[in-house]
């Protein structure tokens, strides 16, 4: 008795056709030719056996590269395991698609004259502005009233960090004013009608601060991002702030660097603002400032203010050395901001009220960069 072929109905084949050449676009899609999509295309119904070969052979290359790609990423924390995510942040210029379409969606309302135009955006970069103490690149204006600073020989001394494990969590992410967003596109003008302030996390400083987290963790660095709203109350934002971070600080004792991301604003007068911006790599980056602060005045109880400083100044020399003028001269203070709960705290101004999210969420990705580095150069075992 002859063996019988099985045939399946039309609609199976046609099916089976379509999930294949779904399968094969998705896996194919980086980075393959479109005439060679095409010929897949074409095979899938020509050559149905030869196809499934081709598929096969092309699964396990993405299988091989995928998994090269995330060797160093399958962490716990939520560090990145998608591809396409990673890949992303290997571009760091690349501005997410869901910050663009909201840019352009509201562009094109404002070209229209749905929105007034209620003054004019002024473009600055600030590299020694209102200076008082310098080394190279690294600008800091010190307004204390009696700590001096030794640029020169604090680089010279450097920053190692108490690190044991950076993949644990070391770097905490938080906002006290997390509120504070930007102007939605970048057409030199603003608009009165677009709030300063807004409790959406995908429009507002806590977007910024995930953007550098992703890179945080894309480089292998422990982090926890803090994504609570301190601020819809804004008076006593950072006594509300203290409280959050002390706990998180208590949870995660490995934390040893805390950041502050805010937003700065810059008003000349009611109808001109100020953005500060670095071109970095042919793109507008928001420029950003470093705030630390110093016992002195009415400050007290502030012991690690000198660490604090250290680790500022080192920072900003390794920012400005690989994206030159991203770090605004830094401003050194007597105040404590949280500073004071580890010897390794910061509170970074990303841009202004009239920078775009598109430009502060690309700092961002620098700074984390810049950071995921000098983590990784400056650890050593903590010997206390």
């Amino acid at each position: 008795m002859k063996n019988r072929r099985i045939r399946l109905p039309v609609k199976t084949y046609l099916l089976i056709a379509t999930l294949i050449i779904s399968l094969s676009v998705y896996i194919a899609s980086f980075p393959i030719k479109l005439d060679e999509k095409v010929a897949y295309i074409g095979a899938a119904f020509s050559f149905p056996n030869g196809f499934l070969s081709a598929v096969r052979e092309i699964s396990r290359s993405f299988m091989l590269r995928f998994n090269s790609d995330n060797k160093q990423l399958n962490q716990k924390d939520g560090n990145i395991t998608d591809l396409e995510s990673k890949r992303q942040f290997l571009d760091l210029s690349v501005t997410p698609d869901d910050i663009k379409e909201n840019e352009e969606i509201l562009r094109k309302k404002f070209n229209k004259n749905d929105y007034p135009q209620d003054g004019t955006i002024t473009e600055k970069t600030y590299i020694s502005y209102q200076a008082s103490d310098y080394f190279e690149n690294v600008f800091i204006r010190n307004v204390t009233v009696d700590s001096d600073i030794d640029v020169q020989g604090t680089l010279v001394n450097g920053c190692p960090l108490p690190v044991n494990d950076y993949t644990k969590p070391t770097v905490l992410i938080y906002h006290t004013h997390s509120t504070e967003c930007y102007t939605p596109f970048d057409n030199g003008a603003f608009s009165t009608s677009f709030a300063e302030r807004n409790n959406n996390k995908s429009l507002n400083m806590i977007r910024v601060g995930e953007e550098l987290a992703e890179v945080l963790r894309a480089r292998g660095i422990g982090v926890i991002h803090d994504t609570t709203i301190y601020d819809n109350v804004y008076t006593g934002a950072y006594d509300k702030s203290r409280k959050g971070i002390t706990a998180i600080l208590e949870k995660y004792p490995s934390i040893i660097i805390t950041l502050d991301v805010h937003r700065d604003a810059i008003h000349y007068d009611n109808t001109t603002r100020v953005k500060p911006v670095a071109v970095i790599g042919n793109k507008k980056a928001a420029q950003m400032m470093i705030l630390t602060g110093a016992e002195g005045g009415n400050v007290e109880s502030f012991p690690s203010w000198e660490t604090n400083l250290s680790f500022a100044v080192n920072l900003q020399k390794a920012v400005n050395d690989k994206y030159e003028n991203l770090m605004k001269p830094m401003y050194f203070c007597n105040r404590k901001y949280n500073l004071d709960l580890t010897p390794y705290s910061l509170l970074i101004e990303t841009g202004t009220d009239v920078n775009t999210l598109s430009e502060a969420a690309y700092s961002a990705r620098l700074l984390g960069d810049v950071l995921a580095e000098f983590i990784k150069e400056n650890a050593k075992e903590d010997k206390q």
